[in-house]
């Protein structure tokens, strides 16, 4: 179901997570596009949520952070690709504003309490619908249900986010071909999902826009392959990419009126 060598990478991490967290650890499930069937080996994160019986000690949170930094040192395969947050129970089931959780960021190795924004209701949505326990009960019983309108509304504001980044074309987030690629991919499954309603992988949601996006569009989608592991800084693909999330971003404004 997932790559040897990633569940190799997270049966090492459910270990480390047992030994410190004891019977307070109740689940670990995976979410993004390991979850969703659309990992890439070369590209994806390695994106986990770990669920907890009671909120966590200082001690713990202690443990944590230096079980990661150990972890993100290591070299293992994967070991910075990760990201993961930890949440208690009372607060997995459902998504509320402000909320802060220990969260580790891809590239990091830091666990720091971050604010969990509304694209988390996304998240539980593909720990729910996706092929996410690794360990634990059925995520069913832990994350209450994700409706339509919440992940419109969810998907809807993370597209205004985009926006915003879209039209500042020098800032420096914008760098090489490969983060380009990883911002159309984004834009297809956004529209997608706007459109039907459902999460799906990022495969279809190329698919279905090569055969719904107007020109210059599909010419754009078509390519995204060429450039998907390309380092090199781009501006003319970069100012592409943000004219198709800009594109998006309208087309979703006269559908909403």
């Amino acid at each position: 179901m997932w790559p040897p060598i990633v569940r190799a990478f997270l049966d090492h991490l459910l270990a480390e997570q047992q030994a410190i967290l004891g019977p307070n650890l109740v689940g670990l499930y995976l979410r993004g596009s390991l979850a969703l069937g659309d990992f890439d080996p070369e590209t994806s994160d390695v994106d986990a949520l770990c669920i907890t019986d009671q909120p966590l000690s200082a001690s713990e949170c202690a443990e944590l952070a230096a079980m990661h930094a150990r972890l993100f040192a290591s070299g293992q395969p994967y070991c910075r690709e990760l990201e993961v947050a930890y949440l208690p129970r009372v607060s997995a089931k459902y998504w509320r504003p402000e909320e802060q959780h220990p969260t580790l960021s891809r590239g990091g190795g830091e666990l720091e309490w971050k604010t969990h924004h509304e694209n988390w209701v996304v998240e539980r949505w593909a720990v729910l619908h996706g092929q996410s326990r690794l360990f634990g009960p059925d995520p069913q019983t832990l994350v209450a249900p994700v409706s339509e309108a919440q992940i419109r509304r969810a998907v809807l504001h993370r597209l205004q986010d985009w926006r915003a980044f879209a039209l500042t074309p020098h800032d420096p987030g914008w760098g090489h071909r490969g983060h380009a690629i990883y911002a159309a991919e984004t834009m297809c499954r956004i529209a997608h999902t706007l459109s039907t309603g459902q999460l799906g992988s990022k495969p279809a949601a190329v698919r279905w826009a090569l055969s719904t996006f107007p020109e210059p569009w599909q010419t754009l989608i078509s390519r995204l392959d060429e450039w998907r592991t390309d380092p090199a800084i781009d501006p003319d693909l970069n100012g592409r990419v943000q004219g198709l999330v800009l594109w998006v971003a309208q087309a979703a404004r006269k559908n909403k009126q």
